[in-house]
């Protein structure tokens, strides 16, 4: 879409008053609209538009959804002053005392609260029915989408009802049940939604692709295998996308809005909204103060690629290797990238800063929530489960699995034959995830539903990660504590997992 005027810049000023501002508690009532609102299709659409506008804040998409990644082995909090992100993601505290992570559950119930007050204006609208269906769909994705982004962190949540939207302070469901209400989210945003694919000025809305994707994921979380499995085969069966050639390209300005990407926001260079994801992965020293420095990739993840991998010279760099930076190639150095802890530096998202004249915090660069490449491995996870192979029996070759895998693997080495895998194993997808997908969200979340998060991490060194041996207990940990500031503005009403089904699918 054109994101000046699609998603954020065409609010009239009334509506963005009526719609926005940051909230202090669980779901802040927000007026339902003006008399003279939610009267025409213009309306719909300025309505569903402005669902999406939250995630494009700098805590959704630009450097929020970091501060949990870190609790897995791909990078770490480089910055020891946020002592209670380092506590959280080091599985040392029972209490939530993050501003990052209070910030995006916020983030995330405001696009809850917007897209179903869409649910309940638009179906009375007389307009294009169309249109009507394709502005409900989004909504009805967009409540699937922000709740499962919510509990694969948390497990189960608390939902608004918009039979009783004045009645928000909801205690959580079961994990189960929350998993259940995400499926009739997605489920229905597929009949809605008209298109597979957008192009043109309607780039980063959620269309067939994103909506049957996350349905994939979704079921991957769940251990429904087969539903996976149907929902990949859905959208590799379409025909509408295909893998970017390069991969690095797909982190680069000129390439971002590749056929790959199922769904993401498309991005201007605006202060706040989530294009600041190039310069927080920077050295301080190398960028002469412009860069953050808030990750620094570990010694285990450059270890897991293989040689030859073009992922890995497009994910990291460290000590004696080359890096490009406005215009000038650079070798780094114990002393040029000193404030990285762990030696290596993120390059994955730094591509607008090879040629340009400085280092803008707002670089501009679209943000890839979920990709075709995410999609293959999915289905060729799911192959495996179904045929006897997964976290438990990792060494079992299965060949039905070998399409969707080397679909992905064979990219990284650029279509070498030699590289394909005929009967690839659990390990071997294993691999595949943490080199495609690293810095995008996924190793922690992979490791804790696969369980083997606790003896992954406990294997740990200090030379491998700086954090050496941490421990997971796969009950106590499986879910992050709510952030300790909603609980409060509960009055009691939301707890820590108070019970078993809150951490499990018992």
């Amino acid at each position: 879409m054109k994101t000046n005027k699609k998603i954020r810049y065409t609010f009239l000023v009334f509506f963005t008053i009526v719609l926005s501002a940051c909230t202090k508690d669980l779901l802040d009532k927000e007026p339902n609209g003006l008399n003279s609102f939610w009267n025409t299709g213009a309306d719909a659409e300025l309505g569903i538009n402005a669902a999406y506008t939250p995630l494009y804040e700098e805590e959704g998409f630009g450097e929020g959804q970091f501060w949990y990644q870190a609790a897995g082995d791909d990078f770490t909090i480089n910055n020891a002053g946020e002592r209670s992100d380092i506590n959280l993601t080091n599985f040392a505290t029972t209490t939530n005392a993050s501003g990052y992570a209070y910030a995006r559950w916020q983030i995330f119930y405001r696009v809850i609260r917007r897209a179903n007050d869409v649910l309940r204006n638009v179906p009375d609208i007389d307009m294009d029915e169309t249109m009507k269906n394709r502005i409900l769909g989004e909504a009805n994705f967009l409540l699937g989408f922000a709740y499962f982004e919510l509990a694969k962190w948390y497990g189960g949540l608390p939902f608004y009802d918009i039979n009783d939207p004045e009645n928000i302070n909801q205690p959580r469901q079961t994990k189960t049940e929350t998993f259940n209400r995400i499926e009739q989210y997605l489920l229905t945003a597929t009949k809605q939604l008209p298109d597979w694919i957008y192009t043109g000025d309607q780039v980063g809305r959620a269309h067939l692709g994103a909506a049957w994707g996350y349905l994939a994921k979704l079921y991957a979380y769940w251990g429904k295998w087969e539903a996976s499995r149907e929902a990949s085969d859905n959208v590799i069966n379409s025909g509408a996308y295909t893998l970017q050639e390069e991969y690095a390209n797909l982190f680069s300005l000129d390439h971002e809005k590749s056929s790959e990407v199922l769904f993401g926001l498309v991005c201007a260079p605006v202060r706040h909204q989530t294009t600041i994801t190039p310069i927080i992965c920077l050295s301080k020293t190398l960028t002469g103060g412009a860069g953050w420095a808030y990750f620094a990739p570990t010694k285990s993840l450059a270890d897991a690629f293989e040689e030859n991998d073009s992922r890995r010279k497009a994910t990291l760099a460290g000590i004696d290797e080359t890096v490009r930076l406005l215009g000038q190639d650079i070798v780094l150095n114990s002393d040029n990238i000193n404030d990285m802890e762990t030696g290596y530096m993120c390059v994955k998202f730094m591509q607008p800063y090879w040629n340009a004249n400085a280092y803008s915090w707002d670089a501009g660069l679209d943000n890839a929530i979920l990709r075709l490449a995410d999609v293959y491995l999915l289905n060729a996870e799911a192959t495996m489960m179904l045929n006897g192979g997964g976290p438990q029996q990792a060494e079992v070759p299965i060949a039905a699995a070998a399409n969707a895998l080397n679909a992905v693997r064979l990219r990284a080495f650029h279509n070498d034959q030699s590289k394909r895998i005929d009967a690839p194993t659990f390990n071997d997808l294993m691999r595949e995830r943490r080199c495609e997908l690293a810095y995008e969200g996924d190793r922690h979340l992979d490791l804790k539903r696969w369980n083997l998060a606790q003896s992954t991490y406990s294997q740990a060194s200090t030379t491998t990660d700086p954090r050496g041996p941490r421990q997971f207990d796969p009950v106590t940990n499986a879910s992050f504590p709510l952030p300790q500031t909603e609980l409060d503005n509960s009055n009691g009403i939301l707890k820590n997992n108070p019970l078993p089904t809150y951490s499990d699918f018992e």
